[in-house]
């Protein structure tokens, strides 16, 4: 058995791509810009980027009969075999369907140029990442709306992420309408859920992961946590976050990848629509370049966007009533900045509008990997993967979705509290008046710690250097204190050129020396996680990588090198363009998502959170979605568009 290798795995799937994109049918209403139709429609609504929250926005606002949606992407289809097959994801990094954003050097992370995922297709990041659903405790949105966001408590937020989800009852036989579809075997064990908090109706499916072989290694460590004191959680979206269990996925009954795209887009009907539904039409390879705003009866409006199409022809669109931005925590700061909004002034861009807080307090979760050796007879991903058994692998995903393919890698997680997990720090800390308490209350987890059957290092990147058994524990710092900034920079070109801005972002990843602390903590803990697993007579646990001897507990600023070293981003960007009321001078949105001092000109996702939540990002971001379409059809119900406003 050989390990691996990065580039041959990219090369593979590459191949699979094409011939994905070879054999796809055209869709109607997807496509590049077609100027002599497309600059003859009127839109009523303008979206600006097709990612995970444009596409739910989109959906649901086309369920207004007449209603007219224009989505503008800059990427292609997401109907691509490394896009379906939830293990490939970390393949899409560095690729055509990746921004491939990087941060400047990180100062206090060792000077590191910094690698920033972001997908580049129809679904956005929803199809590049690892479908992890996860919302985030009661106390994450009850403080959001104690920031002076009316309407956005946990009460408020529950029935949005209720009404997108389509959860796949594990109970329910193949048989059921809405079975497994599968040769997945069962662990009822450990695929349990509270009823309560989950909706079944919605077009985004669910479900548990379905990985035997890890499904073995997951439990050895469940079991390890439940030996230190972390308790077993029913549903990591129920109650509590607190507590260790499997993560529950967005992936469909048949093991494919359950996109944005695939979910709210991809359903017969819906593109383009037209009947009992308005209608949708989706433009590829749309390069935004900036929201047209002008002045209506001495008020700022937006009314259209200039985008460069798949020619690179310069394109401009009106919107007879709303322009929505959802190009995300990067993408949304950009454009706004771009239009002249923002803090100050940019070069050779004429400023319009003063808001202090555009591309201001980018949050992300950092995450922190420890990976150990497992006992030679133990089964992970490893085998599946490797050269002797990928042919097998792919087999047994494409007839009978099952194997390896059919995972996220991060099947199980805990959701754990300095107070519990490292009492004798927070104690310390406290004593010294260093200690920051930045988790929204007493129930809210700080640290996540996520197992992945697997050898995982820089994105997936690095793999195995032997052919021994491995698997890798995570740690994410679910509450930085740390936070960072979004601007544009002038790309140099060419004289004569257009000019051309480029992203420039700056998350500050442990300017502030208590979050190199707590990861500090969070190493010694999946240590003993490791110590636990070192027990189990079949999964053992030796770490190799830093290595205990390396780096060991007792040596607190060589776990704090470790940390600002090797973490990286665990793609959770958010808060550049955060909603709040008029009297923060940072807040760029008011709480119905309208942006302050623009009028029809909103931005829906995760840059607007007030405060990162200690969640994965994407199912807060569908929520978002969620709430904006009814608040952009309670706004309009009823109202027709004024004349002279319909033609700016």
């Amino acid at each position: 058995m050989f390990s691996p290798k990065p580039a041959l795995l990219k090369g593979a799937f590459k191949v699979l791509d094409g011939v994905s994109r070879l054999t796809n049918l055209p869709e109607e209403g997807k496509g590049p810009w077609v100027d002599d139709k497309d600059s003859k429609e009127q839109y009523d609504y303008v979206i600006l980027g097709g990612g995970t929250a444009g596409c739910v926005l989109a959906s649901r606002l086309a369920e207004t009969p007449g209603v007219k949606v224009l989505v503008l992407e800059a990427g292609y289809s997401d109907e691509i075999f490394s896009s379906k097959a939830p293990a490939s994801y970390m393949l899409k990094f560095d690729t055509t369907d990746d921004w491939n954003f990087v941060t400047v050097p990180q100062a206090h992370a060792g000077n590191r140029v910094m690698k920033q995922p972001r997908g580049k297709l129809l679904g956005g990041t929803s199809a590049i990442n690892a479908m992890m659903y996860h919302r985030g405790g009661p106390g994450d949105y009850d403080e959001w709306e104690s920031f002076g966001n009316p309407g956005w408590s946990y009460k408020d937020c529950l029935p949005y992420f209720k009404k997108s989800e389509g959860f796949n009852d594990p109970d329910l036989p193949a048989t059921h309408a809405k079975g497994p579809l599968t040769g997945r075997v069962r662990k009822a064990q450990y695929e349990t859920h509270d009823p309560a908090y989950h909706g079944t109706e919605g077009p985004w499916q669910m479900k548990l992961i379905s990985y035997l072989v890890s499904s073995l290694t997951c439990e050895g460590f469940i079991r390890a946590n439940v030996a230190e004191g972390v308790a077993f959680n029913k549903d990591f979206n129920g109650e509590t976050t607190l507590g260790v269990n499997r993560i529950q996925t967005f992936i469909q009954r048949d093991a494919v990848r359950s996109s944005l795209s695939r979910a709210f887009l991809k359903p017969r009907g819906i593109v383009p629509g037209g009947g009992s539904r308005g209608t949708i039409r989706i433009v590829y390879g749309a390069n935004i370049q900036r929201v047209l705003v002008q002045m209506c009866k001495g008020t700022k409006m937006a009314y259209g966007v200039e985008f460069m199409d798949h020619n690179n022809a310069v394109r401009q669109v009106r919107a007879v009533r709303e322009v929505l931005l959802c190009a995300g925590a990067f993408g949304s700061p950009h454009l706004l900045l771009a239009s002249g909004i923002g803090p100050a002034p940019q070069p050779s861009i004429p400023h319009i509008h003063t808001l202090p807080g555009v591309g201001a307090n980018l949050q992300d979760h950092l995450g922190l990997g420890v990976v150990f050796r497992a006992r030679n007879r133990c089964e992970t991903m490893q085998q599946g993967m490797a050269y002797g058994g990928a042919l097998r692998t792919l087999f047994n995903y494409v007839l009978r979705g099952v194997g390896p393919l059919s995972s996220q890698v991060g099947e199980a997680a805990n959701f754990v509290r300095l107070d519990d997990i490292a009492p004798d720090f927070v104690a310390r800390e406290k004593a010294n008046g260093t200690y920051k308490e930045m988790a929204s209350g007493p129930n809210s987890p700080h640290l996540e710690i996520i197992f992945a059957p697997f050898y995982v290092r820089q994105h997936g990147t690095i793999m195995a250097p032997d052919t021994k058994i491995h698997y890798t524990m995570i740690a994410l710092l679910l509450n930085p204190a740390s936070s960072g900034s979004v601007k544009i920079a002038l790309k140099q070109t060419e004289k004569g050129q257009r000019p051309e801005w480029e992203t420039v972002i700056d998350p500050n990843y442990y300017s502030d020396s208590f979050d190199a602390r707590v990861m500090a903590e969070a190493v010694r803990f999946i240590r003993k996680l490791g110590r636990r697993l070192n027990q189990d007579p079949e999964l053992g646990g030796r770490e190799v990588y830093p290595g205990e001897q390396a780096v060991p507990d007792s040596d607190e600023q060589g776990l704090q090198q470790f940390a600002r070293q090797s973490s990286e981003t665990y793609y959770h960007p958010t808060t550049t363009a955060k909603m709040g009321p008029g009297s923060d001078k940072m807040a760029v949105v008011d709480s119905r998502l309208n942006v302050h001092g623009i009028e029809r000109l909103r931005v829906a996702d995760a840059s607007v959170f007030p405060k990162i939540p200690a969640a994965h990002t994407c199912a807060p971001t569908v929520m978002v979605a969620e709430k904006c379409a009814d608040y952009i059809k309670e706004d309009w119900q009823g109202q027709a568009v004024e004349p002279e406003v319909a033609r700016l």
